[in-house]
């Protein structure tokens, strides 16, 4: 009985305490800050119009998304297995694989700058699909890539059009902390913006067993789609290219762009060599071909889709012999022509852009060690072997 006696006493009290406090602080609560008056009705506007055009960010897209295009690559694969006719004879289905980027108008006349791997899969056709802010679309070459540098330079054909471009002599000082400006693709959703600032540079990005040093990083949204498009600071000036994006379940804010130091000097040499002022530089790709030719005179060039459904081997890449040089180390270790190369040490070779990089600097008195696939006639039987061999470079 004292228990319920307790709560009816307090009850009481309990809403006499709230009352009071609530009466003691209407006046407070009612009352505006100085200065101000309590709005009735409709909110008006604030007093003084803001010019919104004149903001940095909206002034940077006006000048330099009209240069920003959408790019799409496609490769046609081909399925040589499990598609049967009516007959069960075999036959080829294909099949279109595709990615999307974006890219940078840098000439009146149609050159274009994006990513080596935004290109990748058009390296068969060399052509890609280029659709201007504006809607407008057109076909462009593949003229120059460097896999190494993640850079590509494209050329629209159409001597009708003054394309809007974006001058490179434009740089930014790229300090630490500037704002940045992201302009692109992402997603494929075509002429988007994102901003964020400079947040370090001299990084290291390691993707698919390739590294790419002294990028920017920024934690301006970076997507699928925004590769190959500028990045821009704050009087549109050219921070760099929008290459890639650090990605994981924990992970937000961390985009990577190879800078302007990089970019400038290699869009200026490429443009220089399609135009025929400029000898061509040879790429790594190329030299580790000459090495192999030079030290161990082997001959080789990419096994296609086409060639190894010919031969009835199962296509994975790999680096076709068409010719062995007389008394030449891989002679004298019985390398014959046809016969593939599909690894070299302990690294799988697919293409040539996949060839060990310390081939460049191959020297008298090397080892190296090959593996090969050929294929063996035994009467009606066609057999394919394997297995690996050492040369010594002469």
């Amino acid at each position: 009985m004292s228990f319920r006696f307790s709560l009816c006493v307090s009850f009481p009290l309990f809403l006499l305490g709230s009352f009071t406090a609530a009466h003691a602080l209407t006046p407070t609560l009612a009352s505006p800050p100085p200065g101000l008056t309590t709005p009735e009705g409709k909110v008006p506007p604030p007093p003084g119009q803001i010019d919104l055009s004149n903001e940095p960010i909206v002034k940077v897209v006006a000048n330099v998304q009209p240069a920003v295009v959408n790019i799409t690559a496609e490769e046609t694969v081909p399925e040589y297995y499990l598609r049967y006719d009516p007959f069960f004879r075999p036959y080829r289905v294909n099949r279109t694989a595709q990615s999307i980027g974006s890219g940078l108008l840098i000439s009146a006349d149609g050159y274009i700058l994006t990513n080596a791997h935004v290109v990748a899969l058009a390296e068969t056709e060399k052509s890609v699909n280029i659709t201007l802010s504006t809607g407008s679309k057109y076909r462009a070459t593949i003229i120059n890539e460097d896999e190494d540098k993640d850079l590509a330079l494209l050329k629209i054909d159409d001597k009708t059009v003054q394309f809007p471009y974006f001058d490179l002599s434009y740089v930014s000082p790229n300090y630490l902390g500037e704002t940045v400006v992201a302009l692109g693709s992402p997603e494929g959703y075509q002429n988007s913006v994102s901003h964020g600032i400079l947040s370090a540079k001299n990084r290291t990005f390691t993707a698919e067993g390739h590294t790419y040093n002294d990028l920017i990083q920024t934690d301006a949204a970076i997507n699928p789609g925004n590769s190959g498009g500028p990045l821009v600071d704050l009087n549109g000036s050219l921070v760099g290219i929008n290459s890639a994006k650090l990605a994981g379940e924990a992970i937000e804010n961390i985009g990577f762009a190879i800078p302007n130091e990089v970019v400038v000097p290699w869009a200026n040499d490429a443009i220089a060599v399609a135009k025929g002022l400029k000898a061509p530089t040879i790429t790594a790709a190329a030299s580790a071909l000459d090495a192999l030719h030079r030290r161990l005179g082997l001959t080789l060039k990419p096994l296609t889709a086409d060639e190894a459904a010919e031969k009835g081997l199962d296509f994975n890449g790999g680096l076709v012999i068409t010719a062995v040089e007389d008394n030449s180390p891989a002679a004298d270790a019985g390398l014959q022509k046809n016969m593939i190369v599909v690894a070299i040490g302990n690294r799988v070779v697919t293409d040539e852009k996949t060839l060990p990089i310390e081939l460049q600097e191959l020297g008298t008195g090397a080892r190296v060690r090959l593996h090969i696939i050929y294929q063996q006639q035994f009467g009606a039987f066609l057999f394919q072997r394997g297995g690996s061999v050492m040369l010594t470079a002469r």
